[in-house]
């Protein structure tokens, strides 16, 4: 291809792409010549060419930019976006975050002087503060903050494999990342089902304990990712004397702590920890600063391998980030803003849940969440779930298989449902479309077998 034809089509790419959006200035001539190691006379054809295409414009003694008309080329935006794994940026309400990190960046000159791998001593002091009026006794020289619960539970999956073998039971179903993580890094999972009680299948664990064939044990135990239930206190505590008997760590993620739908959450699984053998991963994500990327890890034994681990591989967490919510904790500026995104999921989450169950057959199960905001509908064996998701997609529905959350994609046919996006005024016609597809389905299911 000529160098002409080659450079018009990359831009012609870089705007499809919408790495160049309506508005955007394009490098100069000039630079276009260095960069792309053509003429002048190269660079000139190539731009009018994009003009001629309607792509660009050209600005009196100001170069180029992309035209008002020129659009990326992407997937159209689903009307009901229920596969999301986000909470609904609608729903926050960041106003207080914002007013404590204009605040909070005076400080920083000051705390970048005495920033450690720890991270900011003054955030670890707001949890621990945090942590203590809800009765949890994790005092502040025991977290470690870092970018997000991501890292958090990236380290804490790193010390509980070391030595050990490269098998962890995880119960299931289970947060996808954790999932992707552990398939990353060739560790097999032991699938453990969470029953309607909130049980484990302890046996199973100690069998497995006593061939040596376990690494731990992941647990999500408070309003674990996608159902939104917790275990038993009864399970929680025969998991914790298990990890004692044997030795082991449970990596238990938090990350759901902030969104009980009574405002009401039960203690960590760490609040019960006196052998040190909880690795607690939690964040700010989805509750407090969302986008801040601010997690926290309390290793319990391992804490001085967890932060050597953190300085091996990101030295410390963002800054900025650590001082605003540092800020929003110590002015309590969290407390309004919590209870509106915690009313607003329990609506969002009755109202979907309510009208879902007047349509769904008697052999389709639909969880009854106690926090967060997916709901989690199992459904019969045999259901065509691929068909289900083509033709919800055909009319504007986006939902997430039930296959994430297990190891593989190898689970029962189920969807994942996010409550946070659902519209009752706007969505409730989308909502009956989609209760009557699975019932159609269903039948059908029924009746092959």
């Amino acid at each position: 291809m000529a160098k002409f034809a080659t450079l018009v089509a990359f831009f012609v790419a870089a705007i499809e792409r919408g790495s160049y959006r309506p508005g955007d200035a394009l490098p100069s001539l000039r630079a276009t010549c260095t960069t792309q190691r053509v003429s002048m006379t190269t660079a000139k054809r190539a731009y009018h060419e994009l003009e001629r295409l309607g792509l660009i414009e050209a600005l009196p003694r100001a170069g180029f930019r992309v035209a008002s008309g020129a659009a990326p080329t992407a997937a159209p935006t689903p009307l009901a976006a229920w596969g999301s794994p986000f909470v609904n940026p609608a729903l926050f309400d960041g106003r207080a975050l914002a007013r404590a990190a204009a605040r909070a960046l005076a400080d920083y000159p000051a705390a970048l002087a005495s920033l450690d791998a720890a991270g900011l001593a003054s955030l670890r002091r707001q949890l621990a503060q945090r942590y203590r009026a809800q009765g949890v006794a994790l005092d502040w020289d025991q977290l470690i903050i870092t970018c997000g619960a991501m890292e958090a539970l990236t380290l804490a999956v790193q010390l509980a494999t070391r030595g050990r073998p490269a098998r962890l039971a995880v119960a299931v179903p289970a947060f996808p990342g954790l999932l992707g993580l552990l398939s990353q890094w060739g560790i097999a999972v032991l699938p453990l089902a969470v029953d309607d009680a909130g049980g484990l299948d302890l046996a199973l664990l100690e069998r497995e304990a006593a061939a040596g064939t376990l690494a731990g044990v992941a647990v999500m135990p408070t309003f674990q990712h996608p159902t939104g239930q917790c275990l038993s206190e009864a399970t929680q505590r025969a998991l914790l004397d298990w990890a004692e008997r044997h030795r082991l760590p449970i990596i238990e993620d938090d990350s759901y702590h902030e969104l009980a739908l009574d405002g009401r959450a039960p203690p960590p699984l760490k609040a019960l920890d006196r052998s040190g053998l909880v690795l607690y991963c939690a964040g700010s994500s989805k509750s407090l600063a969302p986008g801040y990327r601010v997690g926290w890890l309390a290793a319990g034994g391992w804490h001085e391998a967890a932060l050597q681990l953190k300085q091996s591989q990101t030295l410390a967490s963002p800054l900025p980030s650590q001082l605003a919510l540092a800020e929003l904790l110590a002015e309590r500026g969290d407390e309004a803003a919590l209870a509106s995104l915690r009313a607003s999921l329990a609506e969002r989450l009755a109202a979907m849940r309510a009208s879902l169950v007047e349509r769904l057959p008697a052999d389709c199960r639909l969880s009854r969440p106690e926090g967060g905001y997916f709901l989690w509908l199992a459904l019969p064996a045999g259901f065509d779930l691929a068909r289900l998701l083509a033709s919800a997609q055909a009319v504007g529905i986006h939902v997430a298989p039930g296959g994430f959350c297990y190891p593989a994609g190898d689970g029962p046919p189920a969807l994942r449902l996010n409550a946070s996006y659902y519209q009752p005024d706007s969505q409730a016609g989308l909502l009956d479309w989609l209760g009557a597809e699975i019932a159609r389905l269903a039948q059908q299911a029924a009746a092959s077998h």
